[in-house]
């Protein structure tokens, strides 16, 4: 085991995923790169990461399911002889429809993937960050629910991250007499690599900063909120958005959007 520890990504085999576990398997950290349905994706960025002196383990588990997750948190303390001192909650689905034309199956699997996932991860760390008194828990939201407001054609996805939001405000006041920080990174814009030109080019015209953000600039703002340099920071929603918000965007922004996401 590294000196670090166990770090657990999920949904870490593919876009901002990816580059957090990169970022913190360079930090020192045994990284799990927790996956559902992509297995060689994250076997992938495992053996990259293990070709580097890195340490990563690729790992499934539907992170929707309390069950699943308790076994994925059994299976990382058999295979890796601890439990995690950093998860960061990653996963999440994203859709795009108005309240009219989202089905109730639909709407129930983004709110489970966003928020109810990171409930049940969230969770089954706890006890053992209690133990320990230390532990570090990071969850990903979106740049446009900074604050409560209405965001048209994704009411699941914008609920569920404003959820996630106040999970990571409401545990940090509930941890942290046992050393637990959370904090919540809010990434705005990202260029995911799989992003049609005329989308692309579509999304960075309403960005202040000119671009499009990376992913690796998301794991950054991960690498700072579990590191010391934040030792006094919990609570907080770091926005990664180049400037880019919702109450900023243009006006013909819904309709390029019913133009170009939902055709």
């Amino acid at each position: 085991m590294t000196s670090r520890g166990v770090a657990l990504v999920t949904g870490g085999g593919r876009g901002i995923g990816r580059a957090i576990s990169e970022r913190l398997a360079s930090l020192g950290y045994a990284v799990v790169v927790n996956y559902m349905s992509d297995a060689a994706a994250a076997e992938e960025v495992a053996k990259s990461l293990d070709a580097k002196g890195f340490v990563a383990h690729p790992m499934r588990a539907d992170v929707c399911s309390p069950d699943a997750v308790a076994d994925l948190y059994a299976r990382i303390d058999r295979d890796l002889g601890e439990r995690p001192a950093v998860v960061v909650n990653n996963v999440g689905e994203f859709g795009l429809s108005t309240v009219h034309d989202t089905g109730v199956e639909r709407w129930n699997r983004i709110i489970d993937s966003n928020l109810n996932s990171a409930f049940y991860v969230t969770r089954e760390a706890l006890p053992e960050m209690r133990r320990r008194r230390h532990g570090r828990i990071v969850f990903i939201g979106m740049a446009a629910t900074l604050r409560i407001r209405g965001a048209a054609n994704v009411a699941a996805y914008a609920i569920a991250k404003t959820g996630v939001a106040v999970l990571a405000r409401t545990l940090a006041a509930e941890e942290a007499a046992y050393g637990i920080r959370t904090n919540c990174v809010a990434p705005g814009l990202i260029d995911n690599g799989y992003l049609p030109p005329e989308q692309a080019a579509w999304m960075v015209d309403r960005v202040p900063s000119g671009r499009l953000g990376r992913p690796e600039e998301v794991a950054d703002a991960v690498a700072f909120l579990i590191s010391d340099q934040a030792r006094y920071v919990s609570g907080a929603t770091l926005s990664v958005s180049g400037g880019w918000d919702w109450d900023n965007r243009k006006p013909d922004h819904d309709a390029g959007v019913e133009r170009l996401f939902n055709d």
